[in-house]
């Protein structure tokens, strides 16, 4: 059976540019039909240590899935409602918009945080969850700039909130996200 080079990559637990690499160092037996590698399903040989990486990887995926589908009540995920950074952002934005057109800069940016979080707290992957997360951080940040250029003092309470609780709140989340961790 002749297999594509994303075929043998995936039984072997390979990216595709590793299988390359390993036909052009002769490692892997190939042939080129029609200007595209094509492997012999029999020349494919994955040591113990790539089979068993590649069988976790599934096993993550399967388990990930199931999880997915899994009704609520039984392994619950967290919400919106659950973060705490959620939980702090609603109150700033909202208060942003009841101030009027003066701080429509800070409730923009505000909301972006928000819907950087919503992004983050609803993405599995989690490099994509982590740049949701880093974009909410940069967009909070943003809104504590337009608040400060539009203060008229040093006192402005919801430059405090944002700069001493939100952005320490984002952080958390950030650091669990970076290191694969649930975001609780």
């Amino acid at each position: 059976m002749h297999l594509s080079l994303e075929q043998a990559a995936e039984l072997l637990g390979k990216t595709r540019r590793q299988v390359v690499y390993m036909i052009e160092q002769g490692r892997l037996p190939a042939k080129k039909v029609g200007g595209r590698w094509t492997i012999e399903r029999a020349d494919l040989t994955a040591d113990d240590a790539t089979r068993q990486r590649a069988s976790q990887r599934d096993a993550r995926f399967r388990a990930a899935v199931e999880e997915a589908l899994t009704p609520a009540g039984k392994n619950r995920r967290y919400t919106l409602g659950d973060l705490k950074a959620v939980q702090l952002a609603t109150p700033i934005y909202r208060e942003l918009l009841t101030r009027g057109t003066a701080a429509q800069p800070a409730a923009a940016q505000m909301r972006a945080c928000l819907d950087h979080l919503a992004v983050g707290c609803h993405r599995y992957d989690r490099r994509e969850k982590t740049t949701a997360y880093r974009a909410a951080r940069d967009a909070a940040s943003l809104a504590a700039m337009e608040l400060w250029l539009g203060a008229a003092d040093a006192t402005e309470p919801l430059l405090d909130a944002i700069e001493q609780e939100l952005l320490a709140a984002i952080a958390g989340i950030l650091r669990r996200s970076e290191r694969g961790g649930g975001v609780e």
